[in-house]
């Protein structure tokens, strides 16, 4: 356990330091051409209301979940029940993922990130090289949220590109492409309310969680292209752990 901890201490820290985003916004707003998205730098001006988040009281109602405290994006808390939504636009919730709901649910990796954030297209294909089917076969399942842009989601615009980037990476990837979930939020202001933290709105972000309780093992943010191996051996460790 002792060796756990301190792998996932190095691996938080080296994923902070390669965050994309902060609290000032990312500067590069255009696309890169990823995942023939067809995206625009406009922001939607929803993102920047103070709205409270709808309650997911209703939309949670038919299936289990802990109780989620204040604060959920930290070691040791219970990860929020976020709501998102599929490439038919079906709604959709991580507490599909929780143990009660799932038996042969045992690791879940939720990841959010961004068309236009360098860091993010690193991850999502060191994602095809560590998703391997060993890992889903014992109950590791890989839960990515495409949040639009830096500045947030179009929804008009967001099932179509999360379409196209199921069927790229399942046509060219079929076993290691086939993630739980590919998905993204209606509003920004969801990911900021839950998922922020010192640096604000920052991608990518992501979070181990135990799925017989949906604690958060390790919350992180950014990504390089030295953490893929550091990041398959913690994952080969957690599920001999739980």
């Amino acid at each position: 356990m002792k060796k756990l901890l301190i792998t996932l201490a190095v691996l938080a820290f080296s994923c902070f330091m390669m965050a994309c985003g902060g609290s000032d916004g990312n500067k590069d707003k255009e696309p890169q051409n990823d995942e023939n998205s067809d995206v625009s730098g406009d922001a939607d001006a929803a993102d920047e209301s103070d709205e409270e988040p709808a309650s997911d009281e209703d939309v949670t109602a038919e299936l289990k979940y802990p109780e989620v405290g204040p604060s959920c994006n930290k070691n040791g808390t219970i990860a929020h029940n976020v709501i998102m939504y599929d490439e038919l636009d079906n709604e959709r919730q991580l507490a599909e993922w929780y143990k009660e709901n799932n038996p042969k649910s045992k690791l879940i990796w939720l990841i959010f990130s961004a068309y236009d954030c360098p860091p993010c297209r690193i991850m999502k294909e060191d994602l095809l090289e560590i998703n391997k089917k060993e890992y889903q076969d014992a109950g590791f399942s890989v839960i990515l949220v495409m949040n639009g842009l830096l500045d947030g989601p179009e929804p008009e615009k967001e099932p179509a590109k999360i379409a196209n980037l199921k069927e790229m990476y399942t046509d060219e990837y079929p076993e290691t492409g086939q993630f739980a979930l590919y998905s993204y939020l209606r509003e920004q202001k969801v990911f900021k309310k839950y998922w922020s933290s010192m640096m604000g709105v920052s991608y990518p972000t992501s979070a181990f969680i135990d799925a017989s309780t949906m604690e958060i093992l390790d919350y992180m943010e950014g990504w390089g292209e030295d953490l893929q191996d550091q990041t398959e051996k913690m994952i080969q460790m957690l599920l001999e752990e739980l």
